[in-house]
């Protein structure tokens, strides 16, 4: 396939697809060999089961390719899965999120997302305590990409909006002039 300026194309699988062949291994392997049937006189075997199970079905929802699209030329992007399309949209739905996590202790944690409307959330950066890195590295992802930037609070000034919604149509609404009186099919059409 080649590469056309101004168009960045990414194909990704789901990170649960490690997850899931890792359990389903595991899990397999532990009921092969039969060391975890019995566990202080108790059945165990179910959990086993139930993690092959698991695991398969995190294995299987994963697989299908994930494609997004950002066509700057056309100022649209595409997203699809395993080549069917899920939605596609102007730019400035697609955006990089810093995302807040806490913990019970009241520690910070920082995330970088790539979402949008009707996306997938993608996380590009895992949790990490640094604020200020994790901020320039998620501006700088976004200036590459050329898309918008969002601090983790609501309202911030360091948002990076690079790509506007197109203004809505405004509705002109006329005056009568004064004295005059509306005719008879206007007035019908009103309740």
């Amino acid at each position: 396939m080649q590469q056309q300026p101004n168009v960045f194309v990414l194909e990704y699988y789901l990170d649960t697809l490690w997850k899931g062949m890792l359990l389903f291994v595991v899990c397999v392997v532990l009921v092969s060999l039969g060391s975890l049937r019995e566990v202080q006189k108790q059945e165990t075997w179910v959990f086993l089961a139930y993690g092959v199970g698991v695991g398969l079905w995190l294995l299987i929802s994963s697989l299908p390719r994930r494609r997004l699209v950002l066509n700057h030329t056309r100022g649209v992007y595409h997203f699809s899965i395993q080549g069917r399309t899920v939605c596609q949209g102007p730019l400035h739905l697609v955006y990089v999120r810093l995302a807040l996590n806490s913990d019970a202790y009241g520690r910070c944690f920082f995330q970088l997302v790539l979402g949008g409307h009707r996306l997938e959330p993608l996380v590009l950066v895992q949790l990490s305590e640094r604020y200020e890195q994790m901020e320039y590295l998620g501006r700088y992802i976004a200036r590459k990409l050329n898309i918008n930037y969002f601090d983790y609070l609501a309202t911030s000034y360091r948002h990076v909006v690079r790509h506007w919604p197109p203004p809505s149509p405004v509705t002109v609404m006329r005056k009568n002039p004064a004295g005059h009186k509306p005719s008879s099919s206007q007035s019908n059409l009103e309740v």
